[in-house]
């Protein structure tokens, strides 16, 4: 009886410390490499921003390691040219916000920062770090749970040696204590359990948070060479606003676009134009925070949406694309479709 409970208990504590391997291993699937920059070195690395603590930056490199990017009053923070936007390229520390996929370039320090003297990103990757401020801690929170965790595990397996020994001087006892012991093995085995389950969901969130969905869309249509909002074109923006303030982490993209008529710098200023007037109206008259919308796009004559060779064509061109964009990392489980254009025909004066 003896022998056969020091067995038992042997059992235990081997699938105690299998449990603790498990957890520990988990810990380490969302804990990357740190990277570390050279001294003087000349380094330019893409990645996405995990954290900010004031000018300090935790940056989860393409390869998946994360380094440290130290910003200071030199560096110059821009927008990737190609796009014309509402505000200047330039732009402040204020920008750089979690989930932001940036460019840095710069020299490694003695400590092994990157000493940043150019961040750059692209405007697109703006919509994924509107709503992302919620994301990092709970993956940090996650890793001092599943610390907190693994060490509870090495506590209750250094407790069931400690009742190994106590159940050999008391044989009276022995079936009581194979129960308890028993008990923590399946404690340990479902902590082990919730920890893996625990990491899971926290990737899965992660993978979400650069995916949005078009949740609702609208077109409204100006007339020729004008960039006044009609009446239709005013309620078409209320109705779209309304829905967008039911969303929860949603951001509006607001595009802008002329026919072929005129030249070619007209018509890309004045698409800038009808997007403004859009953005404007949406802040003013919508009620939309502006931190919601993305900034504007004047996309002059390019990608037309009916064949500007004809009058009915060009009525179409002359256009302001409006989406509404959730994200899908924020609204978890949202597996509702995306909502179709609500773009009526335009009823301006044709040419």
């Amino acid at each position: 009886m003896k022998q056969q409970t020091r067995k038992l208990l042997r059992a235990g504590s081997a699938i105690a410390a299998f449990s603790l391997a498990a957890s520990t291993l988990a810990l380490g699937m969302v804990t990357p490499n740190t990277r570390s920059f050279t001294a003087g070195q000349q380094v330019k690395v893409q990645g996405v921003i995990l954290s900010r603590d004031g000018n300090s930056i935790k940056l989860r490199i393409d390869d998946d390691s994360i380094g440290t990017v130290d910003l200071s009053d030199a560096t110059k923070i821009q927008l990737k040219s190609g796009v014309i936007f509402r505000h200047t390229s330039k732009m402040d520390l204020g920008a750089l916000v979690p989930g932001l996929h940036i460019e840095a370039q710069g020299k490694g320090n003695n400590t092994g920062d990157l000493i940043a003297e150019k961040v750059s990103f692209d405007p697109n990757s703006m919509r994924a770090s509107r709503q992302i401020d919620a994301r990092v801690s709970p993956i940090e929170a996650r890793t001092g749970s599943l610390e907190g965790r693994a060490t509870g595990l090495e506590g209750r397996t250094t407790g069931l040696e400690g009742r190994a020994g106590q159940l050999e001087t008391k044989q009276g006892a022995l079936e009581d204590q194979e129960k308890q012991t028993q008990g923590l093995v399946g404690q340990v085995k479902t902590s082990a359990d919730q920890a893996n389950q625990g990491v899971d969901k926290v990737n899965n969130r992660v993978s979400d948070l650069d995916n949005y969905q078009v949740k609702d869309s609208a077109t409204v249509y100006f007339a020729v060479d004008r960039d006044v909002l009609t009446p239709d074109a005013q309620k078409d923006l209320d109705d779209l606003a309304k829905k967008a303030q039911a969303e929860k982490g949603y951001v509006i993209e607001v595009a802008g676009f002329a026919d072929t008529t005129g030249k070619l710098s007209h018509n890309q200023v004045l698409s800038e134009r009808r997007a403004n007037a859009v953005v404007r109206y949406l802040e003013q008259n919508g009620d939309i925070p502006i931190h919601r919308i993305l900034p504007l796009a004047g996309m002059g004559v390019t990608h037309e949406a009916a064949d500007n060779k004809t009058r009915e064509g060009r009525k179409m061109n002359r256009r302001v694309e409006v989406k509404i964009l959730v994200n899908q990392g924020v609204v978890a489980g949202n597996a509702q479709p995306s909502g179709s254009a609500s773009a009526k025909p335009p009823s301006e004066a044709s040419k």
